[in-house]
């Protein structure tokens, strides 16, 4: 059995990790997002902001873990429900990410799209719903400057899906539609 990678990006306080957490509590198999444990370590070490003090370093950090997320045999932890693993955040935002503060790499680019997830799923920016906290340093207007390089890095070689801004069980109801579709592919 193929397991399907589906990832759910986008906006910074966009409702990713809300949405990984209802689909966990579903029984789907979910890979949390790499990054803030990344932020919290740097934090631990006196960066306030460990992306933008290095942005290389910490991208390569960053790179390690998703692609550790991406190649973990999920074996006996698949889900009963589906044969997909979630992803909040997934290889590409690494190189979107590097664009936006203009320090991309044609290496970098080549480097995230030999990974190649089967969906991906973006939340646009939401204000009513964003919340700055100890890793979410970005105010709302930088989190929403992110996503264009957010959707231009995943339209490079996937089918990217806008997830419509309504209730969390909307939003996994809408999400698990698409599930039957990768299934008969």
């Amino acid at each position: 059995m193929s397991i399907k990678r589906i990832v759910i990006s986008g906006s910074p306080g966009g409702g990713k990790t809300s949405l990984i957490r209802e689909l966990s509590l579903k029984g789907y198999s979910v890979f949390e997002e790499f990054s803030r444990i990344l932020i919290q370590q740097g934090q631990e070490e006196g960066e306030h902001n460990a992306f933008l003090s290095d942005p290389h370093l910490f991208s390569n950090r960053l790179f390690e873990g998703r692609k550790a997320q991406y190649f973990h045999n999920l074996g006996s932890n698949l889900s009963t429900t589906a044969p997909v693993a979630f992803y909040d955040r997934g290889i590409h935002d690494i190189y979107a990410y590097l664009n936006a503060i203009g320090k991309h790499t044609l290496d970098w680019e080549n480097k995230i799209t030999q990974y190649q997830y089967d969906l991906v799923f973006l939340v646009e920016p939401w204000e009513a719903i964003y919340q700055q906290d100890e890793q979410r340093l970005e105010t709302f207007e930088q989190a929403k400057a992110y996503f264009p390089f957010i959707l231009s890095a995943y339209k490079l070689n996937h089918k990217v899906v806008i997830v419509p801004k309504d209730t969390i069980q909307t939003r996994v109801s809408f999400i698990e539609s698409y599930l039957q579709m990768l299934a008969n592919d």
